[in-house]
């Protein structure tokens, strides 16, 4: 269903934004977040693997330093950096071919989407920044959903209002550092480290493979900003490359 097509609110260019996974549960293929209805955040005029390799990407993913263009700039100047975990040319090209056919059906009504929301959980960015979209919308589609859980890298970018986004999505941290810049906007944070490094304050996301597996997303949903009283998650890097990252940082015997 598409919710949203508009300009972006990171740089005004045309935007999408399509939720899946609405039919009746037939479970997930992802054993991570499990059966959670997805929100897709693509440009709606460029395909989202070219959009990557262009930088058009920015238009729904803004400055975080896991788009391809930057994590490469930060890899050529010798600083730590990792890609995105999303394959672009897989799940993302697949809905946006299906959006240019018309396969989706548009929201007419604010009935219609509570209907296909209801007794359902979201997940706010499956594949783009929420921030590219009206923060409006996504107090509108979590508020009949049963539960969401979000996040953003935006929450660093200039004008960026942290009282309005807090109560529904994460802070996406890299650091210690920025755990500290996201606690002082009161954000509850999502810290993806290199190896094992919990903080008292933190606690080890229990989907991850060092949290042991013990809950998929859908049944845990502590990501969901202040909304959840909670302390804020740390996983490990996970993405492409992951290995040759924490083995860099090892400190020198």
């Amino acid at each position: 269903m598409i919710v949203y097509q508009g300009p972006s609110a990171i740089d005004g260019r045309p935007i999408v934004v399509i939720l899946t996974g609405l039919q009746a549960r037939r479970g997930s293929k992802n054993s991570k977040t499990g059966e959670l209805i997805q929100s897709w955040i693509l440009r709606a005029d460029v395909e989202p693997h070219t959009a990557a390799k262009t930088g058009d990407d920015a238009s729904v993913c803004g400055q975080c330093p896991h788009r391809p263009l930057l994590a490469s700039m930060l890899a050529r100047a010798g600083l730590p950096s990792s890609p995105c975990y999303v394959k672009t040319g897989e799940a993302p090209l697949s809905i946006y071919r299906a959006f240019r056919r018309g396969s989706y059906a548009r929201a007419e009504t604010v009935d219609q989407v509570r209907e296909a929301l209801q007794g359902r959980r979201l997940r706010i960015g499956s594949y783009g920044d929420p921030a590219a979209a009206p923060v409006d919308l996504w107090r509108m589609l979590a508020s009949m959903a049963d539960g969401h859980v979000g996040y953003t890298h935006q929450w660093q970018a200039v004008g960026f209002d942290a009282a309005a986004w807090a109560p529904l999505v994460m802070a996406s941290a890299d650091t210690r550092a920025e755990t500290l810049q996201a606690e002082a906007l009161g954000m509850r944070y999502f810290r993806v480290s290199n190896g094992v490094d919990r903080q008292d304050r933190e606690v080890t996301c229990p989907a991850s493979a060092e949290g042991g597996r013990k809950a998929q997303c859908s049944d845990c949903m502590l990501c969901a900003g202040t909304t959840k009283r909670a302390r804020s998650i740390v996983i490990a890097d996970h993405a492409a490359g992951f290995a040759r990252r924490v083995i860099a940082i090892q400190p020198a015997a």
